[in-house]
């Protein structure tokens, strides 16, 4: 997907990244009505009161964990370092500029956002690499966020004419915690089954 983009460069030079983007199809010279917003700067606190409005905000920064929350709590929608190439900072304002249509339900759990129209999952504003049944366990989870579910549920729910399932469960319970970190916890029940979020 490719659009209009709104663009501010503080301190940084953008022209290479601005020659690449367009090259890709990103119409970097658009007065009115962008699809997204491309912010870049050295410092992260410098893009601070900028962010806010309707517009997708992809900040360009060297961030550290501190700085990447502060500007993801002051409305950026996705926080990446500086110095990608076009092809990877394309790639991001199109997923931005996705999430942001219309209709699309989302679920949210602490950190953790889930696009299910579009399949996309995001932690912290960073797009998760999910296989499909990752993504598709990880809903469920979601949907019953802070809520105990049972093993035999899941595995109803995701492999309905499947004997013996539980060993493919563990396997994506397994790559989700690996994709999630520490950021959003997935509890293990004891033999009851799985919690997404919540205490422990």
């Amino acid at each position: 997907m490719t659009g209009r983009l709104a663009l501010t460069a503080l301190n940084a030079d953008a022209g290479e990244l601005i020659q690449e983007l367009a090259v890709l199809g990103w119409d970097v010279s658009a007065g009115s009505a962008p699809d997204a917003r491309l912010l870049i700067a050295p410092n992260p606190h410098a893009l601070l009161p900028l962010l806010g409005g309707d517009v997708p905000s992809l900040c360009l920064a060297d961030a550290d964990a501190d700085g990447e929350r502060a500007l993801l709590r002051a409305g950026a929608h996705m926080v990446l370092p500086r110095g990608l190439g076009g092809e990877a900072v394309a790639a991001a304002l199109s997923a931005l500029t996705r999430l942001a249509a219309p209709a699309d339900r989302a679920l949210r759990v602490g950190d953790l956002a889930l696009h299910v129209d579009r399949r996309v999952a995001l932690c912290r504003g960073r797009p998760l690499a999910l296989a499909p049944l990752d993504f598709d366990l990880l809903l469920v989870l979601a949907g019953r966020a802070g809520q105990v579910v049972p093993a035999a549920d899941l595995r109803a729910q995701l492999w309905p004419d499947a004997g013996d399932s539980a060993d493919r469960l563990a396997a994506h319970i397994h790559s989700l915690r690996r994709a999630l970190g520490a950021a959003v916890p997935l509890h293990t029940r004891g033999h009851r089954g799985y919690m997404l979020g919540g205490v422990r």
